[in-house]
């Protein structure tokens, strides 16, 4: 595993470059939902927001639920670890509940929850390999990536629907350049085929009882 070190603490360069991605992925949403298009989009991105800052936490602290004695011996070591993969199914578990929570509450400004979602994704995927091979890690073609969703991003912004689309677009074109340079294809793959299937949901018969959501339901279907 690649290190770099911060003070006296080492850090892996995947999780640096996660963070820094991240970081990036959240700039660039509030930029673009704030000054570059128009809708519900200011409140969503708050709760989006929200959503993943607090779903670090739940990843971050995860070992006191998974090895509280351990945690409760040496409290110093949160600075150091975190849940690994349980950690990040634990925050995901969380997340999912919160969108559906908060989507539930104001069922009007979903698709803007969603579009952003998929932005954040695209952003974010887009930059972590040129973060991984800025900090040293030796990796190739990790500009292919960025053009890649440059090219998705501004498409969205120049059509103003077809997110998902967009976002399927993205993680299946991802996926085949991470076969063909070297990389792990999954995520990208799976995140094409959750905003297709997404995009494929009966929406119009879910919302039919729902008259004033039939606007969000026209947006998410274009």
């Amino acid at each position: 595993m690649d290190i770099v070190q911060i003070g006296n603490m080492p850090v892996s360069i995947q999780t640096l470059s996660f963070f820094l991605s991240l970081g990036a992925a959240l700039i660039g949403l509030l930029l673009i939902s704030h000054y570059l298009i128009a809708g519900n989009y200011k409140p969503a991105y708050k709760w989006l927001f929200s959503g993943v800052i607090n779903s670090l936490w739940i990843w971050k602290l995860s070992p006191i639920i998974f090895q509280p004695l351990e945690t409760i011996k040496h409290p110093f070591t949160l600075l150091y670890f975190t849940g690994g993969t349980k950690g990040v199914l634990l925050a995901c578990l969380y997340f999912i509940g919160y969108s559906l929570w908060k989507i539930y509450k104001q069922r009007q400004i979903i698709f803007s929850f969603i579009s952003q979602t998929v932005l954040l994704w695209m952003i974010g995927s887009g930059v972590y390999l040129i973060w991984n091979h800025t900090l040293g890690s030796s990796n190739e073609g990790t500009e292919v990536f960025l053009i890649l969703m440059i090219v998705m991003v501004v498409w969205y912004l120049i059509t103003s629907k077809n997110i998902l689309l967009i976002g399927t677009f993205y993680g299946l074109s991802g996926g085949v350049l991470s076969l063909l340079y070297d990389y792990a294809p999954e995520l990208y793959f799976l995140s094409g085929s959750i905003f297709f299937v997404l995009y494929l949901l009966p929406l119009s018969n879910l919302n039919k009882r729902e008259a004033q959501y039939s606007q969000e339901v026209v947006k998410w279907r274009m």
